[in-house]
Parts: structure tokens; C-alpha cells; sequence
């Protein structure tokens, strides 16, 4: 009898448990995105990404990055991951530059007025 009541109390602890497990969300942490995105973006003159933690549901998940150039530009992504784990990204808005990405410095820069700005 003992046996039977400790079996029957088990069996209602997993399954309170795998109850309660269901109902949690699963998260995307952001700082792992961010570590895996910097890695996949090595190269590419790419210094900072940063990332939102994003739920996941049944579709997948979606989170917002901001990443950061060596020349000084700033852009903001909308990531979307599929129930398979592709990746597909959507910038949002514009980029913001402390300077043009391709415009040399102001120091660097020709006085020609017919020179053109972009390929000095």
C-alpha cells in the first residue's frame, strides 16, 4: 500500500513538473545572439552588436540588434528566427554616421570645389 501511494505521488510530481515547464517561456538571451552575430560578422568591420532578449513561440523569434562599424556607423536590425534557426534580418529606420562611411576626414579632404567629396 505504501509502495502504491509513494508510486502514485511521483507520478503526479513529474507530471506537476512537466506541467510547469510548459507554461514557462523560452528566451533568447541577447548577449548570446550578440556573441553569435559578432562571430558571423567577423571581418566585416564590424566593433559592437548588441541584442534584446526575444521570446520564442511556436513560429519562432524575433529580437532587435544594434550594431556598430569601424567607421563610425550605427544601425539598428530586426532579427527573425525560424522554428529551424535561419536567421533573416530587416534594418529599421536609417543608419546614423559620426561621418559618411566612405567620406575621408575633413583633414584628408581636397579644397578642389570641383573635386567630388565621396573619393577624396
Amino acid at each position: 500500500m505504501v509502495r502504491t501511494l509513494a508510486t502514485l505521488v511521483f507520478i503526479a510530481g513529474v507530471g506537476a513538473t512537466a506541467v510547469f515547464v510548459a507554461q514557462k517561456k523560452t528566451v533568447i538571451r541577447g548577449d548570446v545572439m550578440a556573441a553569435d552575430l559578432m562571430k558571423q560578422l567577423d571581418g566585416r568591420g564590424i566593433t559592437e552588436v548588441s541584442c534584446d532578449d526575444a521570446p520564442v513561440d511556436n513560429k519562432g523569434a524575433i529580437f532587435v540588434c544594434r550594431v556598430a562599424a569601424n567607421d563610425g556607423s550605427r544601425a539598428t536590425f530586426e532579427y527573425t528566427m525560424n522554428r529551424d534557426g535561419a536567421i533573416s534580418a530587416k534594418q529599421l529606420g536609417d543608419s546614423t554616421y559620426d561621418r559618411a562611411p566612405t567620406e575621408a576626414p575633413a583633414h584628408e579632404r581636397s579644397h578642389d570645389p570641383n573635386a567630388d567629396p565621396w573619393t577624396q
